[in-house]
């Protein structure tokens, strides 16, 4: 994230700004950070928070056009772009208070697994795409697409960090782009930070999957002049060159993205979309290369020479250039209408073997292959292809009982899943089942195993005979089960907010100030409304209160 050096960093623990409460820096890299993590005092909730360091605070004209600017970002509501709450004034700093993400971001990500399956790229592609559309759709462009802005929760990608009015005005972080971040620049903005719309955002998407799936970027450079120069005027080399098994279509769509000239990029998010779309199409038909000829993959689509070559090598055959006036001659043995015929015959035999309708034992194999993978993609895929299919055609069958089990094993992993990423973002549950249960977790994840038991408990009691509920159902009784196998539940709710709050405060003295507020903050969420324990909820409220003061 930029920096901005005026901040009292030293002192920020305990600063506020406004009505937040400033606590520690956010990023992948602290100190070039201008984002922090802060809580809200009245509403008692985290935000993360852009400061602007500015000279007099700025003239009354630009504090207008920037308070114009964050009630437009407030308008943008959707689950793939991280929300603005607003912003403020305070002296000579101004603020844009954001969602806060709890994630990995997809640079911190790469530099840890330096690349990406080609599957993974996929799917964060199509999420960022669809948070790109909507924005393009409102005349809104993000403009500083990179993968430091990007924060991977749970399984979906996140867009971090929106403005509208990027390089224009006095509210900038003011920090130049380092050489690795001008790779993300379309060449018409490379030299102009205002410089942003569709197709410079698409271009940074293209540069964001050129380096997940081959872990570089898509130009050499040492200084940030050889790096605009090269985006500008460099040809970089296919994905393919480096993925082995990547698909022809998406390293073709890669290749339009970051293509110099912005006339031949795709001509908005829907393109891509359809682009994206058409690559998980045909890669889970799990075709071949040579079935690329037969469906769209052909040379009048194919670009410049090095394009051809690279085609001829895939598809192990003659293409014929449609621009050469030149004769094709010497046909091999395989270009002969006998060795087509045969090889039809063999492709419509292959098919039938593919297509032959399953029985149920096949069908429980292939489902017992996928579930043993333990991925949640492979477990949700044995459901979708084989375990409802097998329940479908053979709803007394042998394996009917055993299809039914493991289908609610499946569906209890993916709604623990969404449950885990909405509360980790803090969007709202819909339904009994995911509060209660979320309620229920919260106690456990604290410590109180007496009070979470009771509260799967009463889903069991409540919910049980209503299959809209049966997942949380089911993973209550499999908590029940494995809090009763301790033999331990915790205790009294005072005894463990008292030995909760002694731990709060030896982080607080230990200078561990975000560690003690998350205590604190547990227990007046949790036992808010236990009068039986309101002086020590009370004495949590104080502790936040006197820490946001300042006082020791």
């Amino acid at each position: 994230m930029p920096t901005v050096s005026h901040l009292p960093i030293n002192h920020m623990a305990r600063s506020r700004l406004g009505p937040l409460a400033i606590e520690t820096k956010l990023g992948d890299h602290p100190s070039r950070s201008s984002v922090w993590r802060a809580i809200h005092l009245k509403q008692k909730a985290a935000v993360a928070v852009k400061v602007f360091n500015v000279p007099f605070g700025g003239t009354p004209e630009t504090r207008a056009e920037f308070k114009s600017e964050w009630d437009q970002l407030k308008t943008i509501r959707y689950p793939g772009i991280a929300k603005c709450y607003g912003g403020g004034f305070e002296q000579a700093d101004a603020y844009l208070a954001y969602e806060l993400i709890e994630g990995e971001t997809l640079d911190s990500m790469l530099i840890r697994r330096d690349r990406l399956p080609w599957e993974t790229v996929l799917d964060l592609a199509e999420g960022i795409v669809d948070a790109l559309e909507y924005l393009h759709e409102r005349q809104m462009y993000h403009g500083r697409l990179q993968p430091d802005k990007v924060i991977v929760a749970g399984l979906s990608p996140i867009l971090v960090d929106m403005r509208l009015a990027r390089g224009d005005g006095p509210f900038q972080t003011g920090r130049p782009l380092e050489t690795h971040e001008l790779a993300y620049r379309a060449p018409e903005a490379v030299d102009d930070d205002a410089a942003t719309g569709v197709k410079s955002d698409l271009f940074a998407l293209g540069v964001i999957m050129y380096r997940c799936l081959t872990g570089r970027l898509p130009y050499d450079a040492d200084t940030p002049a050889e790096m605009r120069d090269a985006v500008r005027h460099a040809a970089p080399t296919s994905p393919a060159t480096v993925v082995m098994d990547l698909p022809v279509w998406m390293d073709k769509l890669v290749g339009q993205l970051i293509h110099p000239e912005s006339a031949s990029r795709p001509a908005g998010a829907a393109a891509v979309k359809l682009g994206l779309a058409e690559v998980r199409k045909r890669s889970m038909s799990r075709a071949g290369v040579a079935e690329q000829v037969s469906s769209g993959f052909s040379p009048v689509q194919i670009g410049d020479q090095s394009q051809r070559d690279e085609a001829r090598v895939l598809l192990g055959q003659q293409i014929v250039d449609l621009d050469d006036d030149q004769p094709v001659d010497d046909a091999s043995w395989y270009d002969q209408w006998w060795a087509l015929l045969l090889g039809l015959a063999a492709i419509i035999g292959l098919l039938a073997y593919f297509m032959w309708p399953l029985g149920e034992d096949q069908m429980r194999q292939r489902a017992e292959d996928l579930l043993a993978e333990g991925t949640r993609g492979a477990k949700i895929q044995a459901k979708i292809s084989y375990l409802q299919p097998m329940l479908n055609k053979f709803p007394n069958g042998e394996h009917a009982t055993w299809a039914a089990d493991q289908i609610e094993q499946v569906e209890m992993v993916e709604a623990e899943h969404f449950l885990s990423v909405k509360m980790k973002r803090n969007l709202p549950l819909r339904g009994e089942g995911e509060r209660l249960y979320a309620e229920a977790l919260q106690y456990q994840r604290f410590g109180d195993d007496a009070s979470a038991l009771a509260k799967y408990r009463s889903i069991v009691t409540l919910l049980a005979d209503q299959d809209q509920y049966r997942a949380f159902v089911n993973l209550a009784r499999r908590q029940i089960a494995q809090i009763e196998s301790t033999g331990q539940t915790g205790g009294e709710a005072a005894g463990i907010i008292i030995a909760k709050m002694k731990e709060a405060d030896s982080a607080y003295r230990s200078g561990n100030v975000i560690a003690a507020r998350k205590i604190w903050y547990s227990i007046i969420d949790l036992y808010a409304d236990n009068a039986a324990v309101a002086p020590l909820v009370q004495q949590a409220q104080d502790r936040i209160e006197a820490v946001a003061s300042g006082a020791n």
